[in-house]
């Protein structure tokens, strides 16, 4: 009887373990559930409200992962978003990858998204004094445009509203007007689009103030951009910009030759490589010749930064007329005597 009693008894205690254990999965699930539910309600987006463009550089693992998402400010828990994740089945490697993040986006999304490896933009730079073929070149590595596209792109063919007047014996058309900055380019994005939004940051900088200014220089803006290309390809230093400015403007005041091997060595190449010019690469017949042709050349050389425009709208004032590379920059002179003395000096 004593020991019935006790088989009796553990018999209804397993059954109240039973019944709490069953409980107590009901209880986890419904509030993992309703965590859940109040993660997305609370925390369930992405921080940004614009788009941000995340470039992995290498695979990560999830914890790896999660973290760099939250110390680049995307999320605002680690802990919460793994809850996320394992319900969502998303507990995978973030993979490398450059991934546009669209605003408040959803956490499932960003994780499917940093999961996928596949790209949704390219990142480039192109550095001041690139000349299109150089621009091109660099669209061309990055799958993002052939090169021959970008080269034959005329104004006429892109039907902007422009503020250039490009001459009749240019090259390239775009030559100097792609301006030289980082730009997040997205990969299925058309020419138009590449060109709009490297032409459009040009326009943000030549600003109504420069091309007023440009007016009361009497120059187009094209000169202008011509001038600021020759200046950007010259100079060694930001700091010196303004001064070679003053001195091409001095030279065009009085009708001299500009003789400047930088646009020697784009009448030859058209900006495809550089090399350094001797006597005889003064002969070639081109309009970009400064050896051969007084004025400015038809077109820009290369595209110029800020600066280097800011330079040729506002030269510096002096009397300087020559200039030649010395130890830190350029020396610059005021007679052809003294010019020659510094090329023995510094060139010898």
């Amino acid at each position: 009887m004593y020991n019935d009693n006790i088989i009796i008894n553990g018999g209804d205690s397993l059954k109240k373990y039973l019944i709490f254990f069953i409980s107590l999965l009901f209880i986890t699930g419904i509030g993992g559930f309703l965590y859940i539910k109040y993660y997305d309600y609370k925390n369930g987006k992405t921080l940004n409200w614009v788009d941000k463009y995340l470039i992995i550089d290498e695979d990560l693992s999830f914890e790896d992962g999660i973290k760099m998402l939250k110390d680049e400010s995307y999320i605002t828990s680690t802990k919460a978003i793994k809850y996320y994740a394992k319900h969502y089945k998303l507990m995978n490697p973030i993979k490398k990858g450059n991934y546009i993040i669209s605003p408040r986006m959803n956490l499932k999304d960003l994780l499917a998204k940093v999961q996928s490896g596949i790209s949704d933009f390219e990142k480039i730079t192109i550095p001041e004094g690139y000349s299109l073929y150089q621009i091109a070149s660099l669209l061309e590595e990055k799958n993002l445009l052939k090169k021959e596209e970008l080269l034959k792109t005329t104004w006429k063919e892109l039907q902007l509203t422009s503020i250039i007047e490009p001459s009749s014996n240019i090259i390239y058309d775009l030559e100097g007007y792609l301006y030289p900055d980082t730009y997040y380019i997205p990969v299925n994005a058309s020419k138009e689009q590449i060109i709009n939004e490297l032409y459009g940051q040009f326009l943000k900088v030549f600003t109504e103030e420069y091309r007023n200014r440009a007016k009361e220089l009497g120059l187009t803006v094209n000169e202008v951009v011509t001038i600021a290309s020759l200046i950007e390809k010259e100079a060694a230093k930001v700091e010196e910009m303004a001064r070679i400015s003053g001195v091409i403007h001095n030279r065009l005041k009085n009708n001299m030759l500009l003789q400047i091997d930088a646009t020697l060595i784009y009448a030859h190449t058209a900006g495809e490589k550089s090399f350094s010019p001797t006597n005889k690469h003064k002969l070639i017949d081109s309009k970009y010749n400064t050896y051969k042709y007084k004025g400015i050349p038809p077109g820009p050389i290369a595209s110029p930064r800020k600066e280097a425009i800011e330079a040729a709208l506002y030269p510096e004032k002096h009397d300087f007329l020559y200039y030649v590379k010395g130890q830190d920059g350029h020396v610059f002179s005021k007679t052809y005597e003294e010019h020659l003395a510094n090329v023995r000096k510094y060139m010898n």
